[in-house]
């Protein structure tokens, strides 16, 4: 169980599917991963297979995009907002390169409800 505003909660998942298959391409796997954790805390993993960044920690700021041209105009926000919901939350969220395959992942962990 998480306790939380349902749309926000619902907005945060929905924003980091829609980025994990922009980056991954036709017949990729995005996996999601809903894990109970000690304390009773809520984890939710995101994983896609084409997303990677050197330094995973400015992906959540403001304006920052590091989508190829081919991606179109993209404001930058995404990520931020979904950082900022995180917050509100009093969550926490992680993004981190994985190492079994090229891609993401994005690990929300939610505390215990």
């Amino acid at each position: 169980m998480i306790n939380g505003i349902e749309n926000r909660i619902e907005q945060i998942v929905a924003n980091l599917l829609d980025n994990a298959i922009s980056f991954s391409g036709d017949n990729k796997d995005v996996i999601v991963k809903v894990s109970k954790l000690e304390n009773d805390k809520v984890s939710i993993n995101i994983l896609d297979e084409g997303f990677k960044e050197k330094d995973t920690n400015k992906i959540f700021k403001r304006f920052y995009s590091n989508r190829p041209d081919k991606f179109g105009q993209h404001s930058g926000l995404g990520l931020n907002i979904v950082k900022n919901l995180v917050d509100l939350h009093n969550a926490t969220i992680r993004a981190s390169n994985r190492l079994d395959k090229k891609g993401a992942s994005m690990e929300i962990i939610f505390p215990n409800a």
